[in-house]
C-alpha cells in the first residue's frame, strides 16, 4: 500500500511537471496562419514576377480553401497536381519578421517580397525533375509598406493534399518558438529512447518476460513516429532521408505501435480465452503495416487515412475492454498488470481531454498522456523485475532447502532401515538358538526316560516363546514403521494444509511465471501425517513448476466415498512412457535432479493407508493423483490411534 501511495505521488508530479513545461513551451507563439487563408491557384507554378504578369481575369480564377471535396481522390474529381498559393499582408514597415512553416513537405518554394527564402525539395509539374522532400522551414526578412508570400508547391504521389500552416510574427518570437518547439521535441525523443533502452536491459535479463521486449519495441515505434511530428528532427539527423521510405516509416510506425501494444498486454496478461481474438488482430496488424510497406505511396496513400482510423477504433475498443475487465478482475492482476492497466486509463483519460478540448487551449494533453503511458509501464515492469529477481533468489534458496530436506529424509530412511536390519539379524539368531537348544533339551530328556512333567513343560513354554519373540523381531521393521505412521496420523484440515504449501512454493511458480490455484472444500478433513503430506506436496508442486511455464498448477481436492482425492495438476511439458512407468523409481530423473522426490512421495502416502499415481491428461500436462482417508467426525483421530 506504501508503494502504491508513492507511485500515484511520483506520477502526480510527473504530471504537473510535464503541464508546467508544456505550458512555458507554448508561451508567445506567432500567428498562426493555414494554407486554407492564401489565394490558391491550381495548375501552375508562379514566381512572383510571373504572379504579377497576370491579368485581372486569370487572378479572378483563384480561390480561398478547398475548391474540391478533401474526401475525394483525383480518379473521379480533377486533382491538381500543383499549385501556387499568395497571401498578401499588411505588416509594420521596417520590423524584422519570421516565418515558421510547419508540415511543409512534397516539393515546395517559399518566396517572400519576392525573394526565394526557402525551398524543399525539386518543384517540377513533370516526374522528371520533381523530388519531394518534407521538413520544417524558418527564415526572417524585413517588412515593406505590403508584404507577399507565395509558394509553389507539387504533388505527383499523394491523392490529397495536406495544408501547411506558418507561424508569422516578429523575429524574436519566432525564433524563441522555434527554440523552445526543437527543446521539447528533443526533450520527448530523449526519453522515449531512454525508456527503449530501459526495457531492452530488463529484456536482456529476463529474456523469457516478452513483455520488456514488446514495451521496447512500442517505444521505438513512436519514437520513429515523434520523430517525424514537427519540427521533424528526423531530417536533422538524416537531411538526405529519402521521402517516400521517410513517409513509410512516419505512417507504418503507427501500425506497428497498435501491433506491439497488442503483443504487450497479450503477453501481460497471458492466454486469451477466445484465441480468435488473437489471431484475427495479429493479421489485420501485420496486413495493413505490409499494406504500407509494400505497395507504392501512390496507391497506399487513397487508403492509409482511412485505415489508420480504422485500427485506431478498433485498437480504442480493444484497449477500453482490457481496462474495463481489468478493473473489475482488479484483486487477482499482480502488481504490473495493475500498472497497465492504470497506464491505459491515463493514456484513454488524456485523449478525451484532448478530444472535447477540455482545459487551457494550448495545451495538448495527448503526448502528456502518452509520456505518462510509457513511465507508467516501464516502473510497473521495472518494479515486476526487481520482485522477478528476488522471487527468483528466494525460490533457489527453498529449492535448495527442499534438496537437502528430502536428502536428509533419504539418509535418516537408511539409518532406519540399517538399524532394523541390524536389530532383526543380532536378535533373531540368539532367538533360534535358545529354541533350538530348548528342543533338543526335551528330546534328550525323553529318550533318557526322565518322567519330570514340569521340567518337559518348562522347555516347552521357553521353546514357544523363544520362536514367538523371533517372529516379533522378524517383523520388527514393519512394526516399527507402523507405530510410527499411526503415531502421527492426525486429522488435518486440508483447505490449510494446501494453503500453508501454495504459501511455500509460491515464489518458484513465480519464478517461471506460473500461477498456483486451490479448490478445496473449507470443511473437508483427512487423516494423515501432516508433514509428510506436506513435503510431498512440495515436492510435487516444484516438480511440476519445474516442467511448465507460463501456466496453471492447479491443486485440487474433493471428497471420493470414505476417501479424499488430492489432485496437483499442470499443463506443462508431460511425461514420457518410461518416464511415467519409472516415475517411483528411487533415483530414476529426467531433469538432472536426485531422483529421490517422487519416491518419497510415494513411501509417504504407503505409510498413512494411501495411494499415489500419475495420470496424462486430455491437452497437456500431467495430474498427480492422491487419495487419503477422509476424517469427518470429531473422534476421528482417536479412532485412528485406537
Amino acid at each position: 500500500m506504501k508503494r502504491t501511495l508513492r507511485v500515484i505521488a511520483f506520477l502526480l508530479l510527473v504530471f504537473f511537471v510535464l503541464v508546467f513545461l508544456s505550458s512555458r513551451l507554448q508561451t508567445e507563439q506567432g500567428k498562426m496562419i493555414s494554407e486554407l487563408e492564401f489565394t490558391t491557384f491550381d495548375n501552375v507554378l508562379w514566381t512572383p514576377e510571373e504572379y504579377a504578369a497576370q491579368d485581372a481575369q486569370t487572378l479572378a480564377k483563384g480561390y480561398v480553401g478547398w475548391d474540391y471535396d478533401y474526401n475525394v481522390t483525383y480518379d473521379e474529381k480533377p486533382f491538381s497536381r500543383v499549385r501556387t498559393n499568395v497571401l498578401e499582408l499588411q505588416l509594420e514597415p521596417g520590423q524584422v519578421y519570421g516565418i515558421h512553416c510547419e508540415q511543409f513537405t512534397y516539393a515546395s518554394k517559399l518566396y517572400v517580397d519576392g525573394k526565394l527564402l526557402a525551398s524543399l525539395g525539386q518543384v517540377s509539374a513533370a516526374k522528371e525533375g520533381y523530388a519531394p522532400r518534407t521538413g520544417s522551414v524558418t527564415v526572417y526578412f524585413t517588412a515593406g509598406e505590403t508584404t507577399q508570400i507565395l509558394t509553389q508547391r507539387c504533388n505527383l504521389e499523394h491523392a490529397k493534399w495536406n495544408a501547411f500552416q506558418l507561424y508569422l510574427g516578429p523575429q524574436d518570437v519566432i525564433t524563441r518558438q522555434v527554440e523552445l518547439e526543437y527543446l521539447g521535441n528533443a526533450a520527448m525523443l530523449a526519453f522515449l529512447l531512454t525508456i527503449t533502452l530501459v526495457n531492452l536491459g530488463m529484456f536482456t535479463g529476463l529474456p523469457q518476460r516478452r513483455e520488456y521486449l514488446w514495451s521496447a519495441l512500442f517505444s521505438v515505434a513512436l519514437l520513429i513516429n515523434a520523430s517525424f511530428s514537427d519540427p521533424k528532427l528526423v531530417m536533422l539527423l538524416f537531411p538526405e532521408l529519402n521521402w517516400y521510405l521517410g513517409h513509410k516509416l512516419e505512417t507504418s510506425a503507427i501500425i506497428f505501435m497498435g501491433l506491439f501494444l497488442f503483443l504487450y498486454f497479450r503477453a501481460c496478461f497471458g492466454k486469451e480465452k477466445k484465441p480468435w481474438i488473437t489471431v484475427v488482430g495479429l493479421a489485420v496488424l501485420l496486413g495493413a503495416a505490409g499494406f504500407i510497406l509494400v505497395l507504392p505511396v501512390e496507391i497506399y496513400s487513397k487508403f492509409s487515412t482511412l485505415v489508420v482510423r480504422a485500427l485506431a477504433g478498433l485498437s480504442v475498443v480493444y484497449l477500453v475492454y482490457l481496462a474495463v475487465n481489468g478493473i473489475r478482475n482488479w484483486k487477482q492482476l499482480l502488481g504490473y498488470q495493475k500498472y497497465s492497466i492504470a497506464g491505459l486509463g491515463i493514456v484513454i483519460l488524456t485523449a478525451l481531454i484532448a478530444l472535447f478540448h477540455i482545459g487551457p487551449s494550448h495545451l495538448n494533453t495527448l503526448p502528456i498522456g502518452l509520456i505518462l503511458f510509457e513511465l507508467v509501464l516501464t516502473l510497473g515492469l521495472s518494479l515486476e523485475f526487481r520482485d522477478v529477481q528476488s522471487s527468483y533468489e528466494r525460490s533457489r534458496q527453498i529449492e535448495e532447502q527442499l534438496r537437502s530436506m528430502n536428502v536428509t529424509l533419504e539418509q535418516n530412511q537408511e539409518i532406519q532401515e540399517n538399524f532394523l536390519s541390524i536389530m532383526n539379524h543380532e536378535m533373531r539368531t540368539p532367538l533360534t538358538v535358545i529354541a533350538g537348544y530348548a528342543d533338543l533339551s526335551s528330546r534328550q530328556l525323553e529318550q533318557q526316560g526322565e518322567e519330570d512333567e514340569e521340567l518337559l513343560r518348562g522347555l516347552n513354554v521357553i521353546k514357544q516363546e523363544a520362536l514367538r519373540l523371533g517372529r516379533i523381531v522378524a517383523q520388527s521393521e514393519s512394526g516399527v514403521r507402523t507405530a510410527i505412521a499411526f503415531s502421527e496420523i492426525k486429522k488435518t484440515n486440508l483447505q490449510q494444509l494446501l494453503l500453508d504449501a501454495k504459501d511455500f512454493c509460491q515464489p518458484i511458480c513465480e519464478k517461471r511465471h506460473n500461477r498456483l490455484e486451490i479448490v478445496c472444500d473449507a470443511a473437508l478433513n483427512v487423516l494423515c501425517m501432516r508433514d509428510g503430506i506436506l513435503q510431498a506436496l512440495y515436492n510435487l508442486v516444484i516438480n511440476a513448476s519445474r516442467h511448465t511455464k507460463d501456466g496453471l498448477i492447479l491443486l485440487q481436492a474433493e471428497k471420493d466415498g470414505t476417501d479424499v482425492l488430492l489432485r496437483v495438476k499442470d499443463d506443462g511439458t508431460g511425461m514420457s512412457d518410461e518416464a511415467l512407468n519409472r516415475a517411483f523409481e528411487r533415483g530414476y530423473t529426467t531433469d538432472g535432479g536426485h531422483g529421490l522426490g517422487l519416491p518419497l512421495c510415494r513411501e509417504i502416502l504407503e505409510r498413512q493407508n494411501g495411494s499415489i499415481w500419475i495420470e496424462r491428461n486430455p491437452d497437456r500436462g500431467i495430474t498427480v493423483c492422491m487419495r487419503l482417508p477422509a476424517a469427518s467426525g470429531p473422534d476421528a483421530q482417536e479412532n485412528a490411534e485406537g
